[in-house]
């Protein structure tokens, strides 16, 4: 008799357990799905970034131009240098009504985001007649990516593995890499959590951002350059006219080495670079206080010339 109420017991015991169990796990799961809307919801609709980027995605990804359209667009892609350089309604106004420029600006992004986000885009329908990618020297030769972001919005699945590859990622950032790429929350964290220390130490938020803004990565050398740039714009170029676009690459105007060679490669694999700025032809007067990006005063400058050197390219 008591071996039977001991097992009779435990049997109860089990039963609590395996109800505590699957409330706990019950509750857990619904925690991650709330925290997972509130980002996706919540990021979405409080980051003015992030509204643009999903509106310019939008816009681009609607694209369907054919060889007789009438008014072929021009895909303007780039980070923080394009989006900073580039005024967008005086490109427009230069190259309108033959042409029609859709831009799309990601900061924080190198080669390996956009040459698989260009894939992203194709494969989601994306048919612009010319795509112009604007990137300095050393974010053309970068080996990494902008990260967990890129993971969500930049990439398609079938393409992850190759990216890990590509950029060398050891076990922890794989893990989290693919996991970003299925969770808004995870992909969106590290952004989030600096919008909130800005909201709440702003004065620690604004030294950060005056200390990283400013900093001046070395030049590449020249033997590291050339190889990269000779196989990065034939990968882009190939990918580019296998969707049915002409590939034209464009060097913004920075502190970084190395634009007159990229031109150089770009005449010898017959891909096209422009230059609309000549290395060292802007004085610190073109430039943001952060010596990176360009002020009005560049802006309009830069875009001017990029709108006459387009339009000599486009005609060919």
């Amino acid at each position: 008799m008591p071996s039977s109420i001991s097992n009779s017991d435990h049997s109860v015991g089990r039963a609590r357990i395996d109800r505590f169990t699957s409330a706990l796990l019950c509750t857990a799961l619904i925690l991650l799905a709330s925290i997972e809307t509130l980002s996706v919801v919540g990021f979405d609709r409080t980051s003015k970034v992030q509204r643009r980027e999903l509106s310019e995605r939008r816009a681009l990804v609607g694209i369907r131009d054919s060889q007789a359209s009438d008014d072929p667009h021009v895909a303007v892609l780039g980070n923080s240098l394009m989006l900073e350089g580039v005024d967008v309604s005086l490109l427009r106004t230069k190259i309108a009504p033959t042409y029609v420029p859709v831009p799309y600006f990601v900061l924080g992004t190198t080669y390996y985001d956009w040459y698989f986000g260009l894939k992203r885009l194709f494969a989601e329908g994306m048919r612009p007649r010319f795509v112009l990618l604007g990137l300095s020297p050393n974010q053309l030769a970068a080996r990494s990516i902008k990260g967990d972001y890129s993971a969500r919005y930049l990439f398609q699945q079938s393409d992850l593995i190759d990216v890990m590859r590509e950029t060398h990622m050891d076990a922890t950032s794989a893990s989290g890499f693919l996991l970003a790429h299925y969770s808004e929350y995870y992909s969106t964290r590290e952004i989030t959590r600096g919008y909130v220390m800005s909201r709440v130490l702003p004065g620690v938020g604004e030294l950060l951002h005056s200390r990283l803004g400013t900093f001046h990565e070395p030049d590449i050398k020249e033997g590291v350059l050339q190889p990269l740039a000779a196989a990065r714009l034939t990968e882009l170029d190939q990918l580019c006219r296998a969707n049915g676009s002409r590939f034209i690459l464009v060097v913004p105007p920075s502190y970084q080495l190395g634009a007159g060679i990229i031109r150089q490669i770009g005449d010898e694999r017959g891909v096209t670079v422009l230059l609309p700025i000549a290395e060292g032809e802007f004085d610190a007067s073109y430039f943001q206080s952060d010596g990176i990006h360009l002020n009005g005063k560049g802006s309009q400058v830069f875009t001017a010339r990029l709108a006459m050197s387009l339009s000599k390219q486009l005609r060919k």
